[in-house]
C-alpha cells in the first residue's frame, strides 16, 4: 500500500506538471504549482498564529479554492483537518499523531459526530478507490457534493492523489451539471439518486465520454439506474460511510447492467461479512472511532442490513436502526420508499415509524409529489407492497427536507409525521 497521502501527492505533481489544472470553478482555474504555493503559505500562516503538528485545524469548508487550499495546507503542517458545515464539532479531544482529518457524519440520525480518520484509512482508501475506478491525471471529476462530509472530501483525495483535476461547482444546479457531465471535459462525478434524477429531467442525453458517475448515499431506484445507462451515463451504484474513509462496495465498471439492485463486490484491502444480517467492516480504511471517544475495537458494525448476490456482490438493505416493527412484522423503509419512489407522480419518499396503539408502530409515508391525486397513488402503490409494509397514513407535501449532502432527512420527515398526525413529540 502506497503511504503517499494526498497533501505529498500536491507537491510532487507541482514538481512534475506544474501548470496542469488541480481545480477549476467557473473560468478560474487553480493549478498544481498554484495549490502547492498557496498550501505552503497557509501552513505558514498557521504555524504563525501558534498551531503546529497534530494541532486540531477547525475549517469552515465552503466549496471554494481557499478551503482546498486550506486542506492541503493545514496537513502539510501536520495539523488534523477538521471541516465543518452548518454544525462544527464540539471538543478538541486529542486526536494522536496519526490521525489526518476528523470529519462530521452526514448526522442523519442527530447531530453530527466527528470521525477520526487516520493517515493510514485515508491512504488505503485512495488507493482502493483507484483501483476499482482506474482514475488518472486525465480525468476531470464533478464536485458538488460538500467538502465537509466524506463524499465530497473524498473527491479531493482521490483526484488530487492520481494528478486529475476537480470541477468545483459551488451549488448543485441541475442544468449546469448536466452540461458538464454532457459536453465535457468532466469524466467522473459522484451524485446522490436526487441530484441524478434532476439532471436527467434537466438533460435526458444522451452523455459521451464519461469513465464513472458514482451514485450513494441513498437507495437508487432500478429505473433511474438504468435510465441513465441508456442514455450513456455510466453510473456505478455503490456503498459506504464515514467512518470508512467513504468508499465500502463499489460496482465494478463495465458491469452496471448486470449489477443492478447491488452496490458491488467489496474494494480490495476491506473484509466485509454479515453477521446476523448487518453489514460488518474491518480493514485499513476503518476509522478507529470517535472524537472525545474511547477507541473503536474489533470490525465495524455499520448499523445497516444486508446480504451478498451468488456473484459476491453486496446488497443493501436498509437501516437496522431504521427498521420498523409493526404488528410483529419486520418492515425495512429503504425497500417501500424505492417502490413508493418508481411512481412516476413521485419526487421522493421517506416512510418511517410512529407510535400506534394497536401495532407498536404504524408505517407512515411522507411523500414529496408532483400530483394532488394521492387517492390513486396510493391504490397503485399498494398493489406491489406486501400487506404488513403498506402505509398506514400517506403524508403528501411539496417538499421533504434534504440533510447537506443530499440524503432525506429522517428526522425532520418523522417529525412532520408525527405533528401531522396530532402525535407529541415531547420525547423525540
Amino acid at each position: 500500500m502506497s503511504d503517499i497521502l494526498p497533501h505529498e501527492w500536491v507537491e510532487i505533481h507541482a514538481g512534475t506538471r506544474p501548470e496542469a489544472p488541480a481545480v477549476i470553478s467557473g473560468d478560474a482555474v487553480l493549478t498544481y504549482d498554484d495549490l502547492n504555493r498557496r498550501a505552503s503559505e497557509h501552513a505558514g500562516r498557521l504555524l504563525a498564529a501558534g498551531a503546529g503538528p497534530e494541532a486540531f485545524v477547525p475549517l469552515r469548508a465552503t466549496p471554494t479554492f481557499d478551503t482546498v487550499v486550506a486542506m492541503i495546507g493545514t496537513a502539510r503542517l501536520g495539523g488534523v483537518i477538521a471541516p465543518y458545515g452548518p454544525h462544527r464539532l464540539e471538543g478538541e479531544s486529542p486526536v494522536g499523531p496519526e490521525t489526518y482529518a476528523v470529519v462530521p457524519t452526514s448526522g442523519s440520525t442527530g447531530r453530527p459526530r466527528g470521525v477520526l480518520l487516520t493517515r493510514r484509512n485515508v491512504a488505503s482508501a485512495v488507493e482502493a478507490s483507484q483501483r476499482r475506478l482506474e482514475n488518472d491525471a486525465v480525468d476531470r471529476w464533478l464536485l458538488t457534493l460538500p467538502l465537509f462530509h466524506v463524499g465530497g472530501l473524498s473527491i479531493v483525495w482521490r483526484s488530487l492523489t492520481a494528478g486529475g483535476s476537480i470541477e468545483l461547482h459551488p451549488l448543485f444546479e441541475a442544468g449546469a451539471a448536466a452540461m458538464a457531465l454532457r459536453n465535457g471535459p468532466v469524466t467522473m462525478a459522484s451524485l446522490v439518486p436526487t441530484m441524478l434524477q434532476r439532471i436527467l429531467d434537466a438533460d435526458p442525453g444522451p452523455y459521451h465520454g464519461l469513465k464513472a458517475v458514482l451514485l450513494g448515499g441513498a437507495p437508487a431506484d432500478a429505473s433511474l439506474v438504468e435510465r441513465a445507462l441508456d442514455v450513456g451515463m455510466p453510473v456505478l451504484q455503490t456503498y459506504g460511510m464515514t467512518e470508512t474513509c467513504s468508499q465500502i462496495a463499489t460496482v465494478e465498471p463495465g458491469a452496471a447492467r448486470e449489477s443492478l439492485g447491488t452496490t458491488g463486490p467489496p474494494l480490495d484491502g476491506l473484509t466485509v461479512e454479515i453477521v446476523d444480517g448487518e453489514i460488518v467492516v474491518d480493514g485499513p480504511a476503518v476509522s478507529p472511532g470517535y472524537l472525545g471517544r474511547p477507541p473503536r475495537e474489533g470490525p465495524y458494525l455499520t448499523g445497516d442490513l444486508g446480504r451478498f448476490d451468488s456473484s459476491g456482490r453486496l446488497i443493501v438493505e436498509g437501516r437496522r436502526d431504521g427498521m420498523i416493527i409493526s404488528g410483529g412484522e419486520n418492515i425495512h423503509p429503504a425497500a417501500i420508499e424505492a417502490v413508493i419512489e418508481e411512481h412516476a407522480a413521485i419526487t421522493r419518499a421517506v416512510v418511517v415509524g410512529v407510535p400506534d396503539e394497536d401495532w407498536g408502530e404504524a408505517v407512515v409515508a411522507v411523500v414529496e409529489a408532483q400530483s394532488s391525486a394521492g387517492g390513486a397513488i396510493r391504490d397503485s402503490i399498494a398493489r406491489r407492497l406486501a400487506r404488513h409494509e403498506i402505509p398506514k397514513r400517506w403524508i403528501f407535501t411539496d417538499h421533504v427536507a434534504l440533510l447537506p449532502n443530499g440524503k432525506p432527512d429522517r428526522r425532520a420527515a418523522r417529525t412532520t409525521a408525527l405533528e401531522t398526525l396530532g402525535i407529541s413529540t415531547g420525547n423525540l
